[in-house]
């Protein structure tokens, strides 16, 4: 990249007359071969780190309160917020709010190492 951009400034500052053909050819092609290579590799490169596999589904979380409840029935579904790790019981205000947050079974809420609020939550009706 430094070569192409002397080259540029060089071919820039000097005057067509005052440069031979022959140099001016040969830096031109020099140019033109170091540029592309470089693209590609970065280009392949970019490509590369942009391809993300697909994300498989946890089992054990759920996006909706009934599939939690059909599939842990002797258990109790909980929320479970993701990012503080700590998990509400339903009939609580926190319950269901809040963006990053998924509805667990309390069991597995627990073994996968969330915990429970330590303040008493508010009562909802």
């Amino acid at each position: 990249m430094k070569f192409y951009l002397a080259a540029v400034l060089v071919a820039a500052s000097l005057s067509v007359a005052a440069v031979p053909t022959s140099f001016a050819a040969s830096t031109a092609a020099a140019v033109t071969t170091t540029a592309k290579t470089p693209a590609k590799t970065v280009v392949a490169k970019a490509s590369a780190m942009t391809a993300k596999p697909a994300k498989a589904a946890d089992p054990l979380r759920f996006s909706t309160e009934a599939a939690a409840q059909s599939s842990c029935s002797a258990d109790t579904v909980v929320w479970a917020n993701t990012k503080s790790k700590i998990f509400h019981l339903k009939g609580t205000a926190t319950f269901a709010k809040g963006k990053n947050g998924v509805f667990m079974c309390e069991k597995a809420a627990s073994s996968e190492g969330f915990k429970p609020t330590k303040k008493p939550e508010k009562q909802v009706s």
